[in-house]
């Protein structure tokens, strides 16, 4: 089963280009709070999401320019369980494009070796694409880092 989950997260990578956000050259014009002023990966991360009654799994989707150059897959759980459930029940009766948006964070805190890991965030959970139309189903939930599963620089 990882086996499967990680080529699905290298077939994510190729899904990553059809995001519609220009390149960066810097961190200018970005809302950034003092304190992440110097955080190289602070920034909106959307994700794809995957899974079924048993797993949950976001893959950032990753572009090739900072601060979005890393693959990260992870394991969640939703901390609502009336949401988590419903959730997984959708995901295993169909095979729609489901993706997270999620409110600014820093993406190195995903890393496993992170001083300061990434244990929980707030996102919108968006049937289909969240940046080309799609409809967001869930506003605001907290999405609980279970598991890192695969973290690598582009």
């Amino acid at each position: 089963m990882k086996r499967a989950v990680l080529m699905l997260g290298g077939a994510l990578l190729s899904l990553s280009a059809l995001a519609a956000e220009p390149a960066v050259s810097n961190m200018m014009g970005m809302s950034m709070p003092a304190d992440n002023q110097h955080m190289p990966t602070w920034g909106t991360h959307g994700m794809a999401m995957f899974g079924g009654k048993s797993e949950l799994y976001a893959a950032h989707l990753p572009m090739a320019h900072p601060p979005h150059d890393y693959q990260a897959i992870f394991t969640f759980h939703v901390a609502d369980a009336k949401i988590d459930a419903a959730l997984r029940q959708r995901l295993a009766a169909s095979h729609t494009l489901w993706t997270i948006a999620p409110e600014k964070f820093e993406l190195n805190r995903l890393d496993p070796a992170s001083k300061n890991p990434l244990k929980q965030f707030k996102a919108d959970l968006v049937l289909g694409h969240f940046e080309q139309d799609g409809k967001t189903e869930y506003h605001d939930v907290t999405i609980v880092v279970d598991q890192i599963e695969f973290y690598l620089k582009l």
